[in-house]
């Protein structure tokens, strides 16, 4: 049987990796359009909900795209990635408190109304929470990130659930890493 060797990514697979990253953007820009919505009653009370999400989503969508460019870089070149595994785990994490504390302000919005509630952003932010899940598997493929670092352990199995590339892409980081 033949060992099959993973070829390098093509440009326009990078290309297409890097859109999927600056997707974030027009998330964003999604949850600026829900404070505009007529389904909205108060406009400055989901701003206040969504603001914070939105920030930080696109910060540390910036950090992303700049540290996935530099890894493209290096791989074009063929030289060692000046890629910081620091920033990546960071701006993710960033990106997956702010979901976490949006999560929060809605809650206790549902609390002050003494009942459930669901904002008109949950729709847009259960994307936001799939995509850097996707945004994440595609760092992982490129470079040593501990998912534990970056989320938490509920979302980490619900995610190993629902993609099982993760599980595979983690075991070939740890088969990794002991040879090293």
């Amino acid at each position: 049987m033949a060992a099959t060797h993973k070829t390098e990514p093509t440009m326009e697979e990078f290309e297409n990796k890097y859109n999927e990253i600056t997707s974030l953007y027009d998330f964003a820009e999604e949850l600026v359009s829900t404070v505009e919505s007529n389904f909205v009653s108060d406009p400055s009370g989901q701003l206040e909900i969504v603001e914070p999400l939105i920030n930080d989503l696109s910060d540390e969508t910036d950090m992303l795209a700049a540290e996935f460019l530099l890894i493209v870089d290096s791989k074009r070149h063929k030289t060692q990635s000046k890629a910081s595994k620091k920033h990546i785990e960071s701006s993710l994490r960033k990106i997956f408190a702010a979901l976490n504390d949006y999560h929060a302000r809605v809650r206790d919005i549902a609390k002050k109304a003494h009942g459930s509630i669901m904002n008109i952003a949950d729709v847009i932010v259960k994307k936001i929470q799939r995509q850097v899940e996707n945004i994440a598997i595609i760092f992982l493929e490129f470079i040593h990130i501990s998912l534990a670092n970056i989320m938490g352990k509920m979302e980490l199995e619900a995610l190993k659930v629902r993609d099982p590339r993760i599980v595979a892409l983690m075991m070939h980081q740890q088969a990794m890493q002991q040879q090293q």
